[in-house]
């Protein structure tokens, strides 16, 4: 059981480090890939589309990077009260 813990520690852990990446990037990668459109758009656009493209990747990467930090605090949570029953259920056996 020790070792599933360790696990979803693991997990949690990487989860929640992917998210906050990926919000506190977001910037440069939603740069990254507007700038790769303007490309495929053999570099002519207007400005203000560029800026909605840019802006909504920008806003996706939050978005991703949120509901991953989310699901490594749900996770980190849930296998702290599945570590704290386990715990108590064998210090129950051993009494």
């Amino acid at each position: 059981m020790d070792n599933k813990i360790k696990e979803l520690s693991i997990i949690s852990s990487l989860l929640a480090i992917a998210g906050l990446v990926l919000m506190f990037s977001s910037n440069y990668f939603g740069t990254t890939m507007g700038d790769s459109w303007l490309h495929d758009q053999a570099g002519v656009a207007d400005t203000d589309q560029y800026n909605r493209v840019v802006d909504t990747y920008k806003n996706n990467f939050v978005i991703i990077g949120s509901i991953l930090f989310g699901a490594g605090i749900l996770t980190a949570i849930l296998t702290y009260f599945i570590s704290f029953l386990t715990v108590k259920n064998e210090n129950r056996n051993i009494v």
